[in-house]
């Protein structure tokens, strides 16, 4: 299922609870403001040609005008302060007076211009997170001492054996790497970093991560190309609580400009308008994999 088919899903149950609202409003519902379905179908099509493979044989079609305005009244009722404040006239949805392309396109409109945007934001980070298939220690915080190690190493070959399992903390106040060790040869990765003061992109960044294709593993960060590295600084977190990573691996590179590397925006931020282009790229592909871990940070006892 489609982030926007779980969204659609969601605003059906919440409409369900609606006066006058029943099982033809339900059906219709889903099937005009479907994001697939084009707007230039008809409401009397739906009725004649779609509503009878769920409800079984009848005429819906006579009647289609008053459901589609209970359904427009449902939808009102609901989030009625939310459009007004979005700066959709409801009366004309409540009244319904003619508007320009069909009265419900007003609702329509509003439910994927608007509504969507904010219930992606709000759900993008476990949409992405449910569909994570993540290797023990795919990514790891090292000191410079164990990042100077990894970057000697010679030819690349994994034991037989699984590597145990590194505890998930990360140590407070401390200078670190991030080394990410995934096989996906020349593919392009991101990574993004969730904690209480929101989320950010570490990769591709201008701060921290300029290149953002696979080359061999391990991927370490900062590169050296980096401000970050630049500047002689590394990874530091100075507050005790949990650091969430996400990461995504596409064999074909995605084409948004704040996927750019920019010196004005050197750990670009997560909004709504990003999620929407992230989730819109994804998807029109296939063949890109998601990975997930959670950190606590902490104060390590000195020996």
């Amino acid at each position: 299922m489609t982030p926007a088919e779980k969204f659609l899903n969601e605003i059906a149950k919440d409409l369900g609870t609606q006066p006058g609202y029943k099982i033809e409003e339900e059906v219709f519902f889903t099937l005009r403001y479907a994001k697939s379905r084009s707007v230039a179908v008809k409401n009397t099509e739906i009725a004649r040609n779609e509503m009878p493979k769920y409800l079984g044989e009848a005429d819906y079609e006579t009647s289609i005008s008053t459901t589609s305005q209970t359904v427009r009244r449902a939808i009102v009722n609901k989030y009625k302060e939310e459009m007004t404040a979005d700066g959709v006239d409801v009366n004309i949805l409540l009244n319904g007076q003619v508007g320009q392309g069909g009265i419900w396109r007003d609702a329509y409109n509003w439910l994927w211009q608007y509504k969507y945007p904010r219930w992606l934001e709000a759900h993008s980070w476990e949409l992405l997170r449910e569909k994570a298939t993540s290797p023990a220690n795919w990514i790891q915080f090292l000191t410079g001492e164990m990042a100077d190690l990894k970057k000697s190493r010679g030819p690349y070959l994994k034991d037989e054996e699984p590597e145990p399992e590194i505890p998930q903390i990360i140590p407070v106040n401390e200078k670190l790497w991030i080394a990410i060790d995934l096989e996906y040869p020349h593919c392009q990765f991101l990574l993004f970093n969730r904690s209480e003061a929101g989320v950010v992109l570490l990769c591709p960044s201008f701060g921290y991560a300029p290149n953002p294709i696979i080359d061999k593993p391990p991927l370490l960060l900062p590169q050296r190309d980096s401000f970050a590295e630049q500047t002689k600084q590394k990874f530091r977190f100075n507050d005790k609580g949990q650091e969430e990573f996400l990461g995504i691996v596409l064999a074909k590179p995605l084409n948004l400009p704040w996927l750019i590397p920019q010196r004005q925006e050197k750990i670009p931020k997560w909004n709504n308008q990003r999620i929407k282009e992230l989730f819109e790229q994804l998807e029109t592909q296939n063949n890109w994999q998601v990975f997930y871990q959670s950190f606590e940070v902490v104060e390590l006892d000195n020996p």
